[in-house]
């Protein structure tokens, strides 16, 4: 069975928004897979010690770090599966959203920084606050405060681009979700799962609905 190692805070939340694009394109592809959760602290014990960061995909001895690379190698192995891009175009728009998403992430981290660190497991907290704290300059909970509005305001306006976009397409996929939808839903939980005042109902409608759908269809869940 493959092994997905994900990045996992307390209480096995998985939060990191490359582990969910990974998650969501495997339970999409229908391929049986075993999550494992990752403390920060723990990915230098991960099988080989060769890796810096999850997802960490093991299939057949195989072992693939980066979340692109990944599913690419499932629609690869598993071309009878369901496809993650279903033409070479869903595969330039996944490339297109991957960037878009990542313009994203610089908000989102000042958004969530302090609530990030609540919800590690312990032995991850000071490595986390000591690591972000000499990045920044500057400690968690002051990051978060001082930047939090200004942060989401950014965020909500990049984030027009995808409600406009699905005022008009049920999915960014078109009819039914890709993995170009996998990629902004990802970052996207990252902010939902780690924030203590942000919620879904803060996204424009249609972008909410759309948020849902697709945690209802893979997740089972609202």
């Amino acid at each position: 069975m493959i092994k997905l190692y994900e990045l996992a805070g307390k209480n096995n939340l998985i939060f990191s928004p490359y582990c969910w694009r990974v998650r969501l394109a495997l339970l999409h592809k229908q391929v049986d897979f075993a999550g494992l959760d990752t403390a920060f602290t723990e990915i230098e014990k991960i099988p080989n010690g060769e890796f810096k960061a999850v997802p960490v995909l093991v299939d057949d001895n195989i072992a693939i770090n980066d979340s692109f690379h990944i599913v690419e190698h499932l629609e690869e192995k598993y071309p009878l599966a369901p496809s993650l891009f279903n033409s070479p175009e869903g595969k330039t728009l996944a490339k297109f959203i991957d960037a878009w998403a990542s313009s994203l992430h610089g908000d989102i981290a000042k958004m969530v920084i302090a609530d990030i660190h609540d919800c590690l497991q312990e032995k991850d907290k000071n490595y986390f606050r000591t690591s972000r704290e000499q990045f920044f300059g500057e400690n968690l909970e002051s990051i978060q405060a001082e930047n939090y509005q200004t942060a989401k305001t950014s965020l909500l306006s990049k984030l027009s681009v995808l409600d406009a976009y699905l005022t008009k397409s049920e999915f960014i996929g078109g009819p039914t979700p890709l993995y170009a939808d996998f990629i902004a839903f990802g970052t996207l939980q990252w902010l939902i799962a780690t924030s203590q005042t942000f919620t879904v109902s803060d996204f424009s409608e249609p972008v909410e609905q759309w948020f849902i759908k697709i945690k209802q269809m893979y997740c089972g869940e609202k």
